[in-house]
């Protein structure tokens, strides 16, 4: 579902790519060629003309009308020839630091070619070898952490690979010294209740306050943030403290 609204809104403006929109008055099959020429799949397709047309259609009967139409992408794919001059043409214009995806959609979708994710790949690493060897090597490129000094930035998140056993983990380490501030198994992780208990013992432990608390933008973490954000108005603190969501790959600190 959550793909399918990305979907919605992608399409909201359907000037924006260079195929025209059969209008909102057209038929079944035009609507369904012309999602079908946007690169959406089966699933996406009907879920455009159950929620914007008002049309139920299943993905079998979608299939079906597919092959009576002759729409499909594998055994109707665009001359190799009229694909690189696409791509050297879109070179010469600019378009030339872009990986085989944004390629691929740029093919099917701005010039109504039919091309498949394989083919794009190779042409790309045919005609754009340097180019294709750059991006790899920025893909492995490892990131630097940085913190300025002890208790300044903690990192705060749960383990819940040990769930289906009844232990919940969770912890924060101090992303300076590598400390572990706290590492607690209980029968849940996901109570903001629990959450924010253990960040205010901390603390009271501690006697101190971290200037930047970095966590998922999870609901176990809304007491701790409302707690933190109290601290703000304390008024022996210099500057304003913060805390910032990510994602649960930049939680992970390395050796």
């Amino acid at each position: 579902m959550f793909q399918l609204l990305c979907c919605l809104l992608c399409v909201a403006d359907h000037d924006v790519t260079g195929i025209p929109y059969p209008g909102d008055d057209a038929s079944v099959p035009e609507l369904v060629q012309y999602y079908h020429q946007l690169c959406y799949t089966s699933l996406q397709i009907c879920g455009f003309l159950l929620f914007v047309h008002g049309t139920f259609m299943s993905c079998s009967m979608l299939k079906r009308l597919k092959r009576r139409l002759n729409i499909r992408r594998r055994n109707n794919q665009s001359p190799l020839p009229t694909v690189v001059r696409t791509i050297l043409a879109l070179h010469r214009n600019g378009l030339s630091n872009v990986g085989y995806r944004y390629m691929w959609r740029t093919l099917n979708i701005g010039f109504g070619l039919c091309v498949t994710q394989s083919r794009a790949r190779l042409c790309l690493r045919t005609i754009d070898q340097q180019g294709v060897l750059n991006r790899s090597h920025r893909v492995l490129r490892r990131r630097v952490y940085y913190n300025r000094g002890p208790n300044y930035l903690i990192h705060v998140d749960g383990y819940d690979k040990l769930k289906p056993y009844g232990i919940a983990i969770h912890g924060a380490i101090d992303g300076y010294s590598r400390k572990l501030l706290w590492l607690i198994a209980s029968p849940s992780n996901n109570n903001p209740r629990y959450v924010g208990y253990w960040y205010l013992n901390w603390i009271k432990q501690r006697k101190m306050l971290p200037r930047v608390v970095r966590s998922d933008a999870g609901t176990e973490n809304v007491i701790m943030r409302i707690y933190k954000d109290r601290c703000d108005i304390i008024k022996t603190m210099k500057c304003r403290d913060k805390i910032l969501f990510s994602s649960a790959d930049l939680l992970q600190i390395k050796e």
